[in-house]
């Protein structure tokens, strides 16, 4: 049935994306929330749920290389192939958001450097768990207090704000149930070539629950919510790090193949501050840097194989 499963979850991917762009960005006109702001929180941690559910399951049976893998590969797919692909359909333009990229960069690095420097000798403790969670709830407070501090006169935007939430909220579920079929049909087949957990979370666990971001910043991209596409990368990727592993391994520390913290997790660094560098010198992504975008993640991915073999 493992086939069946991609199939189905593919189709649930596609319509809670959807929903959930629609549903978010209706709310930001209604509330005169920037479309980045909403990418960061709401669009954020709805496409990240299905990281959370893998990491922390992966971790509470023991499985820590499958957790960490996940989300540390779902953050390097998110910066490469899901803007790579947005930007390659419709050139990304950022105009005016300067701080907003610096501070988002910056809680990007945060927890890439907590991992690098606190479990160097492949080991996630309970101590770095907590201070990957404090940094994630850092993150989230100062992204709430400046939106409070950005927000502009409400707006109509064609019905009532529950209705546009609910809508969201739909999404968010759907895309949850579509991950997980998709990524539980996937590890069965990946699984019967004999492939490590480790390989299996930063590449086939990683794309599949990557999907929601790359659907929902797909739509974005389609609808030319340009703004949101980002902010749901940047906002999920604070959440894999912080929120999912730092809630993962509290649940259960345990050790992690050095691989990943020595190797992956600097080329996540490096392809964050590199973007992160590269979006403020002109304001936006071109489809020519898309496309290296995706030339970049082909690469990685054909390093992580050939490592793992």
């Amino acid at each position: 049935m493992p086939v069946v499963l991609i199939a189905v979850g593919i189709v649930l991917l596609g319509l809670g994306a959807s929903w959930l762009v629609d549903g978010a960005s209706r709310l930001a006109l209604r509330f005169g929330i920037s479309p980045m702001v909403v990418g960061l929180t709401v669009v954020g941690f709805g496409t990240s749920m299905p990281e959370f559910m893998v990491s922390v399951l992966a971790a509470g049976r023991g499985k820590g290389a499958l957790s960490v893998g996940n989300a540390v590969g779902s953050n390097i797919m998110n910066l490469l192939l899901v803007l790579g692909v947005a930007a390659v359909i419709r050139e990304i333009v950022i105009v005016g958001r300067q701080e907003e990229l610096n501070r988002n960069m910056l809680f990007g690095l945060l927890p890439a450097l907590a991992l690098m420097v606190g479990a160097w000798n492949g080991m996630i403790s309970r101590p770095l768990a907590v201070v990957l969670l404090a940094l994630f709830l850092v993150f989230l407070g100062v992204t709430l207090a400046k939106a409070r501090q950005g927000e502009t006169e409400r707006r109509e935007s064609g019905g009532p704000w529950l209705k546009h939430a609910a809508k969201a909220v739909v999404g968010m579920v759907v895309l949850a149930f579509g991950a997980e079929s998709l990524v539980r049909g996937g590890t069965v087949i990946a699984q019967d070539f004999g492939i490590s957990e480790a390989v299996i979370g930063l590449t086939l666990m990683a794309f599949g629950t990557s999907l929601p971001e790359l659907a929902a910043s797909v739509a974005a991209a389609l609808k030319g919510e340009s703004e949101m596409s980002v902010g749901n990368v940047l906002g999920s990727n604070v959440f894999n790090l912080g929120l999912v592993l730092g809630s993962a391994f509290l649940l259960r520390p345990s050790e992690i193949p050095v691989a990943i913290i020595r190797q992956d997790i600097p080329l996540l660094a490096v392809a964050t501050l590199a973007l992160g560098l590269g979006v403020m010198r002109n304001g936006k992504i071109s489809r020519v840097e898309g496309f290296g975008l995706l030339v970049a993640v082909t690469a990685y991915l054909a390093f992580v194989v050939v490592r793992g073999a």
